[in-house]
């Protein structure tokens, strides 16, 4: 068992580093949907 830590270590990181990244990914979805979408047809010029 000793000699596979260096392989466990490595699965560990890249499981974190996958979650991490799909977390962002889905803060950053949040925050877009959160905001009050502004379209074309409903800003007033004039």
């Amino acid at each position: 068992m000793p000699d596979n830590w260096g392989y466990v270590f490595s699965a560990y990181g890249l499981a974190a580093v996958a979650l991490l990244g799909y977390w962002r990914r889905l803060a950053g979805r949040a925050k877009r949907l959160a905001r009050p979408a502004v379209r074309a047809g409903n800003v007033r010029q004039g």
